[in-house]
């Protein structure tokens, strides 16, 4: 297993000053404000058909400048063998494109969000483990079913809830120079959609972004992102850190993070 630590952390210095009064000594406290402590997401990522060992590092150092939040990154699933994979964080973040998966892992991963866990899901992640037994309940996770995408092609986004908090600060009509436009199936009952994008190659309009809840555990998703051509986009960065944080309930309604959640200073 490569297991790798993405610490893109502020650095909060904390300072213990002596000062003799009456023969005593006083001293600042140590203790930080929890609300000030970062948010711990573990990144899983790996697999083909993608530049993960660029992608990845962009995402999170940058993801990072933007909302207080530091990542873990593994580039396989091993960390899946273990049923409690997920306790030492705050959010599980997949972006992943294994074809196949053992059922036992991934159920460890399903079970982590059935009990609460935040989730996100980032592009091929909606499309993993298609050679798996668990593929079905895994896209139950994931909020919606999709198996194919279009052509890689430039296309603009549509917004279809203008007063949800992931979409108050992004643009009305969002324009990517090149991605996958993955081809919606089914979404699943409890999904809600917030950017829609029409087919280019057939008219078709498909679901790019939306949030889910699974079990007790909130999911936010988005097929955008197959490689730097998206994730240089500020915005598309913008929508990535502020999912981490709706996933965490640490956006706000005006879709601003929660206090002490924003980007560090």
């Amino acid at each position: 297993m490569t297991h790798v630590a993405y610490r893109v952390r502020r650095l909060l210095a904390c300072f213990v000053f002596p000062t003799l009064f009456a023969g005593m000594f006083f001293f600042a406290p140590d203790a930080i404000d929890a609300a000030q402590k970062p948010l711990k997401a573990l990144f899983l990522t790996g697999g083909g058909y993608h530049d993960y060992e660029k992608l990845v590092p962009h995402l999170t150092t940058n993801i990072s400048q933007l909302v207080n939040v530091i990542f873990d990154v593994s580039f396989d699933l091993n960390l899946l063998k273990n049923e409690k994979f997920a306790d030492a964080y705050d959010v599980v973040v997949y972006d992943v494109c294994f074809d196949e998966a053992d059922s036992a892992l991934l159920e460890n991963a399903l079970k982590v969000t059935r009990d609460g866990k935040p989730t996100v899901m980032i592009h091929c992640a909606v499309h993993a483990f298609r050679r798996s037994d668990k593929v079905r309940e895994w896209e139950n996770c994931c909020g919606m079913r999709s198996k194919v995408h279009d052509p890689y092609h430039a296309f603009a986004t549509e917004k279809l809830n203008k007063t949800h908090p992931l979409l108050k600060h992004f643009p009305d009509h969002w324009e990517t120079p090149g991605d996958e436009l993955y081809q919606t199936i089914e979404m699943i009952e409890s999904a809600q959609p917030l950017l829609r994008v029409k087919s280019a190659h057939d008219g078709r309009e498909h679901i790019v972004c939306w949030t889910h809840t699974y079990g007790r555990g909130r999911v936010f998703a988005t097929t955008l992102g197959h490689d730097m051509k998206t994730a240089q986009s500020t915005d598309y960065l913008r929508l990535l850190a502020n999912g981490i944080l709706w996933a965490c309930d640490k956006l706000d309604n005006e879709g601003k993070p929660a206090a002490g959640f924003s980007a560090p200073k």
